[in-house]
């Protein structure tokens, strides 16, 4: 399955970013990323079992909930874009250049760092102002004035540190339950395990799990299962382009039955199946930086 397509521009290698240790029960990554060359045009932003935050840098963030929403004129142009866990492909507009910083958040950790569960973020057009207020322009503003990339990091995980303060002192809203977020971490750590021995293991029915878990995130144990699947797998297809591997050996590695099952999850997640997303994403993704949602997913 090699791809040969030319690479188009060029991904720049910045320093890592590191998440405050007091975030990181509802932070899992935070990446900065700068591209430059770049060939305009529509970007997929995947699905994934994590929330993707970015703040733009550049220009806003121009992007529709869904290919058919981009198809009718939608254009959400956002210098921080949040949204729920969403099953289906978000369009972005990629301009020759973009740069920002993109941070993962945990489903089941938002409650106590945005004050409202997963659940609550519509995973359509809606403005993030709506929730965080002006703590969005005071980022944006601090975002941009910040001299270099660990400057940037910097003012990034101390906003995030103000919404858990303000989260924390909102003393009518609680975290999910610890056995939710135990559920949470096995379904999205393990490809093989049973939702009903996730369930035995945190204490719960089966569909007293899917109730709470569909409160937390707004969705079932078996759709985190198989957004967790689908994101590892996106990241092997792209692997597998380099180096010549099949999708059956693909869907092997990853849990699938077998390549129809994942070209059928391709379809559903990305609105393509491996090939032709490959195809319409390879100059984007190969060289640029794991997890960022600019090149891979949103």
């Amino acid at each position: 399955m090699r791809h040969t397509r030319e690479v188009v521009g060029a991904w720049e290698h910045l320093p890592a970013a590191r998440v405050a240790a007091p975030l990181t029960p509802h932070v899992s990554s935070m990446y900065g990323y700068s591209a430059v060359g770049l060939d305009p045009g529509v970007h997929r932003g995947l699905p994934s079992a994590g929330l993707t935050l970015v703040l733009s840098l550049e220009r806003p963030l121009r992007t529709a909930p869904t290919e058919e929403a981009w198809a009718d004129g939608v254009r959400d142009a956002q210098w921080v874009s949040l949204g729920g866990l969403h099953t289906r492909a978000a369009m972005v507009e990629q301009p020759g250049r973009w740069a920002g910083v993109q941070v993962t958040l945990r489903p089941v950790g938002v409650r106590r760092l945005l004050g409202v569960p997963a659940a609550e973020l519509p995973v359509g057009s809606w403005d993030a102002r709506d929730l965080l207020g002006g703590e969005v322009d005071r980022v944006v503003e601090e975002l941009h004035a910040a001299p270099g990339w660990p400057a940037r990091y910097a003012v990034v995980n101390r906003w995030l540190l103000r919404l858990a303060a303000r989260a924390e002192a909102a003393t009518s809203r609680h975290g999910s339950p610890a056995e939710v977020e135990e559920a949470w971490r096995l379904l999205t750590g393990r490809r093989d395990v049973p939702v009903a021995a996730v369930a035995d293991a945190v204490g719960y029915s089966r569909r007293r799990l899917t109730q709470l878990l569909t409160a937390e995130t707004g969705h079932g144990p078996k759709t985190l299962q198989r957004l967790a699947r689908f994101d590892v797998a996106r990241r092997e297809v792209v692997a597998a382009a380099s180096t010549g591997s099949s999708l059956a050996r693909v869907a092997a590695r990853t849990g699938y039955y077998d390549q129809s099952h994942l070209v059928r999850d391709f379809h559903e997640f990305a609105g393509l199946g491996p090939s032709a997303w490959l195809a319409a994403e390879f100059p984007n993704v190969q060289g640029a930086p794991a997890g960022v949602a600019a090149a891979s997913s949103a």
